[in-house]
């Protein structure tokens, strides 16, 4: 049974966009450049379509969303403006808007593959892992060769625990594109949940070789470290991924793990604070503080953070365990067999009959070092 959990980091995604070609023949010189852009007729839609994508390519997402407005204003059956205007909103974290775009990109056009792919990564960022399998479904229908689609969908099947599925959609994104860095990550990610840590580090690797700023592939990286004790190892990796991304409450949570196999607990409990600064609502972060405490022997600590963490995630077997161990160590034995048999119950309910079986022989090491009450007779 797992007493520290390592969350497997949710994939991060990247939008591949087609860009139109511009042509590089007869560049005017800056002052007629000046002069060309004063004169640009504000109607003109195809202008304002490639200043869009070169504010999308620039990260000036705001500025592309007012320029594929006005391609909008001029055209308003135009699916590819609509879909890359909801890539800026995905950008900005409007989610929802990306959507709307999506749905409006495919009422015009039914068979635009690139607005089934937006929308179902905008459904996966809002959580609806099943609708964005559908999405992705339904753009592989359109083109079996889409590579992106493979790779989204690889992604999807891991939050809902499909990690097969994830692997087989890696493979086959990568079949298609040999050089797609998110597919090696989400590989990673699936090859670790099932047991392959040496194919998880190759193909982190092989990401972070395409991509040297692919923080999913530095945590994916980590992590299988972590199944390999190396903790440092481990923690380079997830400084770098914290430093790529300084508000990822994953890698912060995560850390946690190899900073407690090398006894820094005070470092443990400073990245679970971290990440319950950026999450308040993170079950794993308030475990993972719980059992840093406990290591710490500050079981009180420990308790409390057990009890935030159930009441986010009621059914977690492992945070019951940690409570019972918790409330055993400071000496209150009749709660700390209470939770144990109620982590025993989920574990026998999920089928984990290893988990099952090691609860009751600490529940029967509890009892048996418990003085029994004397009774008359």
């Amino acid at each position: 049974m797992k007493v520290l959990k390592a969350i497997i980091a949710t994939l991060v995604l990247g939008v591949i966009l087609e860009s139109p070609r511009a042509d590089a023949k007869n560049l005017p010189t800056t002052r007629e450049l000046i002069l060309l852009l004063a004169q640009v007729n504000a109607k003109d839609g195809q202008f304002n379509i490639n200043r869009g994508l070169t504010r999308l390519h620039s990260g000036n997402f705001q500025g592309a969303i007012e320029d594929f407005n006005q391609v909008l204003r001029i055209n308003p059956n135009d699916a590819i403006a609509y879909s890359y205007r909801g890539t800026a909103r995905i950008a900005l974290g409007d989610s929802q808007g990306a959507i709307e775009d999506c749905n409006q990109a495919l009422r015009i056009n039914p068979n635009y593959g690139l607005a089934y792919d937006l929308r179902g990564l905008a459904h996966k960022k809002l959580g609806d892992s099943q609708g964005a399998i559908e999405d992705f479904n339904q753009a592989l229908r359109i083109n079996p060769n889409d590579a992106i689609a493979y790779s989204y969908r690889g992604s999807a099947r891991i939050d809902l625990g499909d990690v097969k599925g994830a692997l087989e959609d890696s493979n086959q994104a990568l079949r298609i594109n040999p050089n797609i860095a998110t597919a090696y990550s989400n590989r990673a990610g699936a090859r670790a949940s099932l047991g392959d840590i040496k194919g998880a580090i190759e193909d982190s690797n092989q990401a972070l070789r395409i991509d040297p700023g692919d923080a999913t592939a530095y945590k994916n990286r980590a992590i299988a470290r972590i199944a390999l004790r190396d903790s440092q190892g481990a923690i380079e990796d997830f400084n770098q991924a914290l430093r790529i991304n300084p508000g990822d409450a994953i890698a912060y949570s995560n850390r946690v793990a190899a900073r407690i196999a090398l006894g820094d607990f005070q470092g443990a409990i400073e990245d679970s604070n971290q990440a319950l600064r950026i999450n308040p609502g993170d079950a794993i972060a308030y475990s993972n503080r719980g059992f840093a405490r406990a290591s710490s022997g500050d079981f009180q600590g420990a308790i409390e953070d057990y009890n935030q963490s159930l009441r986010i995630n009621p059914g977690d077997a492992d945070a019951y365990y940690n409570r019972g161990l918790a409330r055993a160590n400071s000496g209150d034995q009749h709660l700390a067999i209470a939770d144990l048999q109620k982590a025993s119950d989920l574990f026998k309910q999920l089928g984990n009959t290893s988990s099952y079986q090691a609860v009751l022989e600490k529940i029967k090491q509890i009892n048996s070092a418990t003085p029994q009450p004397n009774h008359l007779h």
